[in-house]
């Protein structure tokens, strides 16, 4: 059913053409669309269907939310008779003016076709100044069809946007399932280094440390290191990301937004792990979200 709407993401990018045809007018549609910011439309239409480009607008707007648009409209006038009328009074009006010259001689032979062509205001178009409600009926269904098109295009786009953006947010949810498994050894480490240090310190002077004052210690330690808190949200905003992929309608900026605030807490984690093998976790989950922000910038 033309116009009819089906679930999920769009991308921005896309191609739709159509046909339709009246009694008296064929049209051509093409629309193109690619991405952008914000939504933007552009028309190369014929001058008739300038008083009707609100319209238009409002008929796209219906169906994109964002991208930068083009909409290519080509007439086809099908009867002759509206293709050039031919003035005849205009005509008559300079045989009428022009016989006392020929009487006279002043004026010989008779006028040809291409003499009424050269007349001033002989021959006009005969699509007139202003589209009817047949013909606009008739673009409107050209139009429509070719945003189904551009539509079910984008669609499909999305399909593969979509595919590659869940394969990527199954990375990072392997790679901190890995970085939470190490946790408990990264501060297990961290506690027998401190009490190894302190210890070796304390030697030199032959005292010792209470197991008290070592454990508050260690909880200070913990707490600026640990990045459980940081796993916990960056699940969190993994699984509202996801979640979103199965929404219909204009979902990329809150892809965006949701991909910003993993970047967050990725570079939180960074910033806390003294260890090697999190550090490189944390690598792989930046470079996870950098893929997710580029795909995601191309759905609508």
């Amino acid at each position: 059913m033309a116009g009819a709407s089906v679930s999920g993401p769009r991308s921005m990018t896309g191609y739709g053409s159509a046909q339709a045809a009246g009694t008296r007018l064929a049209v051509e549609v093409e629309v193109r669309s690619v991405n952008a910011r914000n939504l933007k439309i552009s028309y190369r239409t014929p001058s008739l269907l300038s008083p009707r480009e609100a319209e238009l607008e409002k008929l796209v707007r219906t169906r994109v939310r964002r991208g930068t648009l083009t909409l290519y409209i080509r007439f086809q006038l099908l009867r002759s008779e509206d293709v050039i009328r031919i003035r005849r009074e205009v005509i008559e009006g300079f045989e009428a003016a022009v016989l006392p010259l020929r009487k006279a001689g002043m004026v010989e032979g008779k006028l040809t076709p291409d003499g009424i062509a050269a007349l001033p205001g002989a021959i006009e178009s005969g699509a007139g100044s202003e589209l009817r409600t047949a013909d606009w009926k008739v673009v409107k269904e050209g139009v429509t069809q070719a945003l189904d098109a551009l539509d079910a295009m984008r669609l499909r786009e999305a399909t593969h946007l979509v595919r590659d953006l869940r394969q990527n947010t199954k990375a990072m949810r392997k790679t901190l399932t890995g970085l939470k498994k190490r946790l408990p050894a990264v501060l297990a480490e961290h506690h027998q280094r401190l009490r190894d240090r302190v210890d070796a310190i304390l030697a030199d002077r032959e005292l010792k440390l209470d197991d008290a004052t070592l454990a508050r210690e260690m909880a200070l330690i913990a707490e600026r290191t640990d990045v459980a808190e940081e796993v916990t949200r960056l699940t969190a905003h993994i699984e509202e990301f996801e979640r979103m992929l199965t929404h219909d309608g204009e979902v990329g900026r809150t892809l965006d937004f949701i991909a910003q605030e993993m970047l967050r807490e990725a570079n939180t984690m960074g910033s806390k792990s003294q260890d090697v093998e999190l550090a490189r976790s944390v690598i792989a989950l930046k470079s996870g979200i950098d893929r997710l922000k580029e795909q995601a910038a191309n759905l609508e």
